[in-house]
């Protein structure tokens, strides 16, 4: 009887809004996972505006579209980096970043496939938005996790993310984390947004015929200077403060994750 096939959990971190932190969320957290033993892979999903290797410091001799479209193996473009995990690049300023169409989900899905058994988890950092290559990778996550911050810009645009996930999709379960909030009172400001999220979407989405939904809150980080510098050194924040209160707020968000779905 062959055995059955590993399957690594899928993460998508998603954003409605642009500049919210999220590809240093997953940077870290993903360095976090990896600090307790995962196995963990970094998918850069945003095929059209990549940087997390410039986030991480890293130059990547090839990127994803080196196996979509010009036929490069998977395993030669896979990045390992000295942070403990592996990154699946992606370029920036190239146009077929932007084309999505049904061969491409196909390829991409067969590379995913492909990898998978190596990891314990992959990482999706999401463009913004909700375009379709934001969405498809979103829908193919076992996990969303929605980062926002207090503005509410970024609660309108997280709002819409759900609401085309849900009802296109037929999503129903999302991680939030709050990013940015007061440093003097972090939590209160996550309960309440989280709070507040979760009533418009009572109001407007539990209403439909698509069933229920539900948003868990898993953390709040708090506006943290350590940030912009460990990104101006393009350092991770374990490295560059790692006694920060972003830093201690990250891994607690690898710790939920280990111990929820890993």
């Amino acid at each position: 009887m062959a055995a059955e096939k590993h399957e690594a959990r899928r993460i998508a971190v998603i954003s409605g809004k642009g500049g919210v932190g999220k590809s240093v969320i997953t940077a870290n957290v993903a360095a976090a996972l990896s600090s307790i033993g995962r196995r963990i892979l970094i998918v850069d999903a945003d095929l059209g505006l990549a940087n997390l290797d410039v986030i991480l410091g890293v130059a990547p001799p090839f990127t994803i579209q080196d196996i979509l479209y010009r036929g490069r193996p998977p395993e030669e473009v896979l990045f390992p980096t000295d942070k403990g995990f592996d990154l699946m690049p992606a370029g920036s300023g190239l146009p077929e970043g932007t084309m999505f169409t049904q061969n491409l989900a196909g390829d991409i899905e067969s590379i995913l496939a492909s990898l998978e058994d190596r990891y314990d988890a992959i990482l999706f950092d999401g463009g913004a938005g909700i375009g379709d290559v934001v969405l498809f990778f979103a829908n193919l996550a076992h996990e969303i996790l929605l980062v926002v911050t207090p503005e509410p810009t970024s609660l309108m645009d997280a709002y819409a993310s759900i609401k085309i996930l849900h009802q296109v999709y037929g999503r129903s379960e999302f991680l939030l984390l709050v990013n940015q909030a007061d440093p003097d009172c972090p939590d209160q400001i996550g309960a309440s947004i989280a709070g507040h999220l979760q009533s418009v979407i009572s109001r407007y989405l539990d209403s439909d015929d698509h069933g229920l939904v539900r948003i868990e809150l898993i953390g709040s980080i708090p506006e943290d200077p350590a940030v912009p510098h460990a990104v101006m050194r393009r350092q991770l924040l374990s490295e560059s403060c790692p006694d920060a209160p972003s830093t201690f707020l990250m891994n607690q968000v690898a710790d939920f994750l280990d111990r929820k779905f890993l």
